[in-house]
This record gives structure tokens, C-alpha cells and sequence, in this order.
């Protein structure tokens, strides 16, 4: 029980890596926010199992890419759980598109999602930990943002981006308390994989011959949220069977 006592609040947290998070945390102890874009029904009835296990979770609606709901949001979580101990940016969007066909449109969505959201977040909680002089902060981000891949590279460059950020955030509000760490996932099973990166050739290319799991990055995002992790401050771990090395 790691996070024993700690308010966590977790963006896509109803699906894939981001319910494994919200699930590992509530194990570990946490109270959790379970921030949720999509599938209302889904993400309450995540929350209700949690807290019939003898956790606490409140599932929100949060949509990272407006100010306003990831305002309200917190504003929810905070009210029902207490003030936020630990923020996951873990919601993100991906899209497999030739760079040159790539609409604005499509390179705003992008980055709306997976950096202004971490932005906005970061603004909303990060007050509660600077108010008390401790917290932390995990950024997911991918092993694609330290190698590149093609037809992707509005998410890498998003990743990339939030890499970025975390390590300047870590020097920025690491003297005051708050810890900023990010993990950067391999292929991990779930719905943003393409059928080819499902196939058994692909996960045989891979040093460990198989791909990852939601819960095996779950278990890097808790160890980094934990006092395990104190001497942890701007760094990138890499859960990817070998992928990158």
C-alpha cells in the first residue's frame, strides 16, 4: 500500500494503459480520480468495482483538450476525494497518416490532446502540491518520441513534446516539492496497436518475443508515483520488451 492516503487524478482512465494505472493506484492504496472522455457507463461501472473492493474512485468526465472540463473536473475530484497528490497524463489520441496529408486539422487534434491536455492538467493540480511542498506527477509519453517512426509524426512530435516538458517541469518544481517523471511505453497490447503490430510476426521481432502489457507499464507508472521513486526527478523509463535499448 505505496500510495496509502494519496488523491491521484488519472486522464483516460477508463481504457487500455490508463485503466490499468487507475486499477494499479487503487491497489496500491491511492484515491483515484478516473478522468474519462468517452463510454460514461464503462468508466462508472470501473469505478463502482473499485470501490466495491474496498477503494475509493470517482469517475469524472474530462475532456484534456478544454480548459473549462479538466477545470471542473479536478474541481469534482478534489471535492470527493481530497486535494491531488498525484497527477497521470496518461489521455492521448494517435492517428497513422503520410506527413504530407496530415490536415491542420488533424496535427491540432494531435496535439490538443496529448500536450495542451498535459498543460492543462498540470495547471489544474499542480496548486495542490505546491500548496503542501510534495507531490508527483508521471507524463506518459512513448518509446516513438526517442526513435520516430513514419506516418506518425505529429504523435512523436507530441511525445517528444511531452518529454520535453517533464524534464523542464522536474527543474522547475523540483526544489519546491514535486517530482516530475515520464514512462515512455514499447508496444503494449491494446487498442491503439495496428492489426500488424498484433500480428505473432511482429511481437517474435521484439527481444522478449511478445508484447507488453497494460499492467507491466501500470506497475513502472506506480513505482514513480511512489516513495520508492524519491530520488526520481525528470527521467523517462522505458517499459518496451527491448524495443528501444
Amino acid at each position: 500500500m505505496r500510495l496509502s492516503g494519496r488523491t491521484a487524478f488519472v486522464t483516460g482512465g477508463n481504457t487500455g494503459i490508463g485503466a490499468a494505472i487507475v486499477r494499479r493506484l487503487a491497489a496500491e492504496g491511492a484515491a483515484v480520480g478516473l478522468a474519462y472522455v468517452e463510454d460514461a457507463d464503462g468508466a462508472e461501472a470501473m469505478a463502482a468495482g473499485i470501490r466495491e473492493a474496498g477503494g475509493r474512485c470517482a469517475a469524472v468526465l474530462c475532456d484534456v483538450r478544454d480548459r473549462g472540463s479538466v477545470e471542473a473536473a479536478v474541481a469534482a475530484v478534489r471535492e470527493a476525494l481530497g486535494p491531488i497528490d498525484v497527477l497521470v497524463n496518461n489521455a492521448g489520441v494517435l492517428r497513422h497518416t503520410p506527413f504530407l496529408e496530415i490536415s491542420p486539422e488533424e496535427w491540432r487534434l494531435i496535439f490538443a490532446t496529448n500536450v495542451d491536455g498535459a498543460f492543462h492538467c498540470l495547471q489544474a493540480c499542480l496548486p495542490d502540491m505546491l500548496e503542501r511542498g510534495e507531490g508527483c506527477v508521471v507524463n506518459v509519453a512513448s518509446e516513438l518520441a526517442l526513435v520516430g517512426e513514419p506516418l506518425l509524426a505529429h504523435y512523436v512530435a507530441s511525445k517528444a513534446a511531452i518529454v520535453g516538458l517533464t524534464k523542464a517541469l522536474a527543474r522547475e518544481v523540483g526544489p519546491l516539492g514535486v517530482r516530475v517523471n515520464a514512462v515512455a511505453p514499447g508496444p503494449t497490447d491494446t487498442r491503439i496497436l495496428t492489426q500488424e503490430e498484433r500480428s505473432e510476426a511482429y511481437a517474435a521481432s521484439l527481444p522478449l518475443r511478445r508484447l507488453g502489457r497494460p499492467e507491466e507499464i501500470a506497475a513502472t507508472v506506480a513505482f514513480l508515483c511512489s516513495d520508492d521513486a524519491s530520488w526520481y526527478a525528470g527521467q523517462v523509463l522505458s517499459p518496451n520488451g527491448g524495443a528501444v535499448m
